[in-house]
């Protein structure tokens, strides 16, 4: 996990059950939640929600690589943070029929770590509210048109239940978000029929334990039905009707409606959960989009290439700036203003330190979004907005920190020593500076030029870039 969650977790009582936690002086959250196969808590740490659940080392990795995945596809769901492993001593047990044989099992413990986002409700939720028709239909809508977005984006939930949601409430309007990926199996593309019939099937037959545990938290007695075939009922056709209208989104696309799709959908990732604040009395339906919708969109504004796993996050980005500007300019600011004004003001600054700072093995689009969360990040705690070039600065400096806690591979070492050439050997281990050509889809046809400056030319140019207001025209 990042450096500032381990900061926030790391005096926690790793070593012992999360049952004990509690005894040991770990302050939890009151959050009630629904039946589970592992222990989960709730922890505060420093202003920050955390759900801590324990499992197997390797459940727990699988668990938040899933969670990884179905967030970069665009689906709302817990903000994976990382893993913990505790290695505890092997667990002997006697060999059944071989007297005197011990056979050794593996004691060591994981634990998934994510984030809650703001005003996301756990299963509390349902205990508190009134269980009327209208309140029931609106909790398995939510759910449903959430089950929609993973079976469209290729994520087999395995375990769909009420539990292993959360619910989001917006004024009127529910978000239902995935809990848990223990059981999810990943495809490329849409779930076969046969899949999404056995996630539906198993969502029915959770139904049946989800009443009655409902029921004995109300206090309700033995023969009252809390939840019933015609509940389920009404969930299936929910599901068949948020299916018809993704199958039917091509081409024109409401743009009020979406924009509330995606301002709704970026306010899962905690750090735009602000601005979903300010629009709270813009929320309106939750229309499914397909990822190839978003890239096509980018590009017919921007002329930019964005890779399809990347470009719903990037246009929630793009959102979130139009709600901004539209606040500060005191009118309904375009989505194409937006999308423009963000691209001369971040993105166009931030591709041209990546050029000057990444090297050929990183990633650029997940160092790009690793850069605006660390300037996020550094603006929420300074109370105000951190200039992009002194953000990317403290990112790279953090991740040369993390980089120098992992040993390099001798084997670097050895072919250096074999060639025997007089140069340092960090200069040979240290992979070249990243190419131009594949920072070009990212920009429009005007800017490439700029990627392909050698360094020395392009620090020589940034400057008038990142801060236009102290060069005059002529100058830039």
């Amino acid at each position: 996990m990042g450096d500032v969650d381990r900061q926030r977790l790391e005096k926690l009582p790793w070593e012992t059950q999360l049952e004990e936690w509690e005894t040991n002086g770990v302050e939890l959250l009151l959050v009630r939640r629904g039946d589970s196969r592992h222990p989960v808590i709730f922890v505060e740490r420093e202003g920050v929600r955390y759900a801590i659940k324990e499992t197997t080392p390797h459940m727990a990795e699988k668990e938040i690589r899933n969670l990884q995945v179905i967030e970069q596809r665009g689906i709302p769901t817990l903000n994976p943070i990382g893993t913990v492993h505790v290695t505890k001593p092997p667990i002997a047990i006697e060999v059944p029929g071989m007297r005197g044989m011990r056979q050794y099992i593996n004691a060591d413990n994981g634990y998934t770590v994510t984030r809650l986002a703001p005003r996301v409700v756990p299963h509390v939720l349902l205990y508190r509210l009134p269980l009327t028709r209208r309140t029931k239909q609106r909790m398995l809508a939510a759910v449903a048109t959430l089950m929609v977005e993973l079976h469209e984006h290729g994520v087999y939930w395995g375990d769909p239940s009420l539990a292993n949601a959360l619910l989001r409430i917006d004024g009127r309007h529910i978000l239902g978000i995935m809990a848990d990926a223990e059981t999810v199996e990943l495809f490329p593309g849409p779930i076969t029929e046969g899949l999404r019939e056995q996630d539906l099937a198993q969502f029915g037959e959770s139904l049946s334990w989800q009443a009655e545990d409902l029921r004995q938290a109300k206090g309700l007695p033995e023969d009252v039905q809390v939840l019933d075939d015609e509940d389920y009922q009404y969930f299936r056709q929910r599901y068949r009707i948020v299916r018809r209208e993704h199958a039917h989104i091509t081409g024109e696309h409401d743009p009020s409606a979406l924009y509330q799709t995606h301002l709704i959908m970026s306010t899962v990732q905690d750090w735009q959960s602000t601005l979903a604040e300010k629009a709270n009395s813009l929320m309106r339906e939750i229309i499914p989009v397909r990822p190839v919708w978003y890239q096509q969109r980018i590009y017919d504004m921007l002329h930019i290439t964005i890779p399809r796993s990347h470009a719903r996050r990037f246009y929630n980005l793009i959102v979130g700036h139009q709600e901004i500007m539209s606040r500060n300019e005191d009118y309904a600011v375009s989505i194409e203003e937006a999308a423009q004004d963000w691209y001369e003001r971040y993105h166009l600054p931030t591709i041209l330190l990546l050029r000057q700072r990444l090297t050929s093995e990183e990633d650029p689009m997940q160092a790009y979004f690793a850069i605006m969360q660390h300037k996020w990040d550094m603006s929420m705690k300074a109370g105000y907005e951190i200039p992009l070039d002194e953000a990317v600065q403290d990112w790279e400096q953090h991740t040369k920190q993390n980089r120098q806690r992992n040993p390099i591979d001798p084997a670097l070492y050895t072919a250096w020593w074999r060639k025997r050439q007089r140069q340092p050997v960090e200069d040979t281990v240290k992979p070249p500076m990243i190419e131009g050509e594949e920072l070009d889809p990212f920009l429009s046809t005007t800017e490439r030029p700029l990627v392909h400056l050698d360094l020395p030319q392009l620090e020589q140019k940034l400057p008038q870039i990142l801060h236009p207001e102290e060069y005059s025209d002529e100058e830039i």
